[in-house]
């Protein structure tokens, strides 16, 4: 344990330190004494505190998490001695992934270059071709050449939305958020969802949009424009994904005391199991069309206010997410 490449601290039933190795001080960057609670100081130590806590304070038997300390990624997995009934005490594994977290990184964004270069490709092609009819019809001095340069300009000018559409939708995954720089505020999650919900029922599509919402819900650590962009990129998907008659249930209630839940459930095909954790990667999708950074893009995002996505599906059955977003306390928090 002594020259372990992981940190290993062992905790009694009231969280006091039994055991520790180098390593675990090491990554803590504090000093760590046996008989005495783990430090609740510095960013890794402040975030493993409170994590710890609501571990020990549960019923699971283990439990892992991804915490941050400053550039520094570290993973930490908990396992009770015993169970919760028998008070054997936990043991907690720290484990520096940043070189690993930064290897998937790099590679991401190779991928991610490929997939630009794709889909700029796309709309090029149909707007050198109208160029080019163009340039013909004006050399043959065509005496329908009006009619032919107005129907190329509108085709190249839907090219050309659609080809700011894809550096918008690159820009807004690749970089810090335009709203990074507002400070995240209490957001009435109602409110939004029936706003954006009102744009989908009042459409004449052929998937039937309902909803959901429990009375009197508190408000939600967020940001109003990236919420409105989130529930947009969910609400699209389970469009996308349902055939004509389909329908999407948009539910939001109470997750305990620290926050709500938005469930976004559509009838749709669904994800077959060996890509369903696939389709948070940014160059995924299951689809033929879009560039694969909705989801990413929608977790992103969520993550950055201290929220949770998850996903399930069902081939058949179709796919259902769940936001887990903190409730407002007042002072923006951020969720290990």
């Amino acid at each position: 344990m002594e020259e372990a490449a992981v940190g290993m601290v062992a905790l009694d039933p009231m969280g006091r330190v039994t055991l520790v190795n180098p390593r675990a001080v090491d990554l803590l960057e504090v000093d760590v004494h046996v008989g005495r609670p783990l430090p609740a100081s510095g960013m890794l130590g402040e975030e493993l505190a409170s994590w710890l806590r609501t571990f020990m304070d549960g019923d699971d038997e283990e439990a892992d998490a991804e915490l941050h300390s400053g550039s520094r990624r570290v993973r930490v997995r908990a396992r009770r001695l015993g169970t919760s009934a028998t008070q054997g005490g936990t043991v907690v594994a720290l484990e520096d992934v940043t070189d690993e977290l930064r290897t998937e990184r790099v590679l991401a964004w190779g991928e991610m270059a490929r997939q630009v270069a794709h889909e700029v490709k796309n709309p090029l092609t149909p707007i050198k071709l109208s160029v080019q009819h163009i340039r013909r019809a004006w050399e043959d001095r065509r005496p329908d050449f009006g009619d032919i340069l107005g129907r190329n300009a509108d085709a190249m000018l839907k090219e050309i939305d659609r080809l700011a559409a894809i550096a918008k939708t690159f820009s807004r995954f690749g970089a810090p958020s335009e709203y990074d720089a507002v400070p995240l505020a209490a957001v009435d999650l109602a409110a939004v969802v029936d706003e954006v919900l009102t744009l989908y029922e009042t459409s004449e599509g052929a998937v039937r949009f309902r909803r959901e919402i429990e009375p009197g819900l508190p408000a939600v650590q967020a940001r109003v424009p990236e919420l409105k962009e989130v529930l947009v990129n969910l609400l699209e998907n389970a469009r996308v994904a349902c055939a004509a008659g389909g329908s999407v249930q948009v539910d939001v209630a109470r997750d305990g005391d620290q926050g709500l839940l938005l469930r976004v459930v559509d009838d749709g095909a669904g994800i077959p199991d060996p890509l369903v954790g696939r389709v948070f990667e940014p160059h995924f999708s299951t689809r033929s069309t879009g560039t694969g950074l909705g989801l990413p893009i929608v977790r992103r995002l969520v993550q950055s206010w201290g929220g949770e996505v998850l996903l399930e599906s069902s081939v058949g059955v179709g796919t259902a997410v769940t936001l887990k977003l903190r409730a407002w306390t007042g002072q923006p928090g951020t969720r290990g």
